[in-house]
């Protein structure tokens, strides 16, 4: 539901209320190896949950004015300190969560593949949201990226590119299935006596 994505749940972790998950907040995590991002998100250690929850309370400028600031390395060695002892597996799934909620794209068919490699999404996101739905860059890398996939994956719908898969198409698909399963029972089942 568009509402939803375009005002995401919100999520307070180690004392900071998170802003909700936007590209910008994707790419610092990214620039900074965030151990979240990485292939095996369950290995992300201590440092990683608190680099990402400071990132994700704040805007994508803010973060990088406070990186310039002459003191933050003492600032987050601080706030790190501050939150003591807590439980990292259970912040970390929250923290998780929170950002799976986020990076979940429509379900959708490719009608017109355009066959080439268009390089990193998140730059085809940024470009997409700036060039063609008119957001200004701090816009596009501070809105929910939930509410700007929907817009993204909404736009290549309306020009064309995919269709965007509906609850009904896939309620309509598994009662073909099962249709298709009593019509056709696999070799197992159809030797099994019923």
């Amino acid at each position: 539901m568009y509402a939803h994505a375009a005002i995401p749940d919100p999520y307070r972790i180690l004392g900071l209320r998170l802003r909700p998950f936007s590209l910008g907040h994707f790419l610092l995590l990214q620039r900074f190896g965030c151990g979240f991002l990485s292939p095996d998100p369950d290995d992300a250690k201590r440092e990683d949950l608190l680099l990402g929850v400071l990132i994700c309370s704040m805007r994508h400028k803010e973060f990088l004015e406070f990186l310039e600031q002459k003191d933050f390395a003492q600032q987050i060695e601080k706030w790190g300190k501050d939150n003591g002892l807590f439980d990292l597996p259970e912040k970390s799934a929250l923290f998780s969560a929170y950002l799976k909620a986020s990076l979940t794209e429509p379900n959708y068919i490719s009608i017109q593949p355009s066959g080439e490699d268009n390089g990193d999404w998140g730059q085809s996101l940024k470009m997409t949201l700036m060039t063609r739905l008119n957001h200004s860059e701090s816009e596009a890398l501070d809105m929910p990226l939930s509410q700007a996939l929907e817009d993204y994956f909404k736009l290549a719908a309306s020009e064309g590119l995919i269709r965007l898969i509906t609850p009904e198409d896939i309620a309509a698909g598994e009662a073909n299935a099962k249709v298709l399963e009593q019509m056709f029972p696999t070799k197992k089942e159809a030797e099994c006596p019923a």
